[in-house]
């Protein structure tokens, strides 16, 4: 392939990326379907934190054991809002320090996030869906729950699973992160209209006269 070529077609990759919008965001729509099909399973990488010490591996989608409440909130809400390999949700890079995906510890994926770029609101009427709540129990100034916000005054979380109207403990503190990103209610699924198609034809038929013309004879 001649340098001419070579530089029309990284140009034309490069116009394909800007006009998709493809760049890395949080997708709160996805946190949120994600957060609505395992609230009340285990997670898509089939970890689930019976236990604070590690995860144990009961399968994507089965069901909780009945008698244990877990230690796995911190694990859900990455699963949620990050990028779990089997089933990508929201799309933030959390690091992983478990064979499980994401942060377990509730502190830590606080502090990761607030690295990140998240904000503190003063209530959770400030939040949007898809932001975080984080729960510190007993006055200690340490964060030992997480849920995600679902909007309309509803969260989801695990241990213990639940989705559910934010009914807070007066005797607890409080942490609410509102995540990068502006949120966008989910719109009615349309087909494209002549109009985008004319424009994808328009834009494919310069790309192929733009190859054949400075293609080396």
């Amino acid at each position: 392939m001649g340098l001419s070529r070579f530089r029309v077609v990284v140009l034309a990759i490069a116009a394909v990326l800007l006009v998709s919008g493809s760049c890395m965001s949080y997708d709160r729509t996805a946190a949120l379907e994600y957060a609505l099909n395992y609230w009340d399973k285990v997670c898509s990488d089939g970890y689930y934190f019976v236990e604070s010490t590690g995860p144990a591996l009961l399968g994507s989608g089965e069901s909780f054991p009945a008698d244990i409440e877990g230690f796995d909130c911190a694990h859900f809400v990455s699963c949620c809002i990050g990028s779990e390999p089997n089933e990508p949700a929201g799309g933030l890079a959390i690091p992983s320090r478990t064979s499980a995906y994401g942060e377990p510890g509730a502190q830590r994926l606080v502090d990761w996030l607030l690295n990140q770029g998240a904000t503190l609101a003063n209530n959770i009427s400030e939040l949007v869906p898809g932001d975080v709540v984080a729960y510190d129990d007993d006055h200690n100034g340490w964060i030992e729950h997480v849920t995600l916000y679902m909007g309309n005054g509803l969260v989801t979380a695990h241990s213990l699973s639940r989705f559910s109207e934010w009914n807070p403990d007066p005797s607890s503190d409080f942490a609410f992160l509102h995540l990068p990103g502006p949120y966008e209610p989910p719109l009615p699924e349309q087909t494209p209209s002549w109009m985008s198609w004319a424009v994808i034809v328009v834009f494919l038929t310069g790309l192929s006269a733009a190859i054949f013309l400075f293609s080396p004879r």
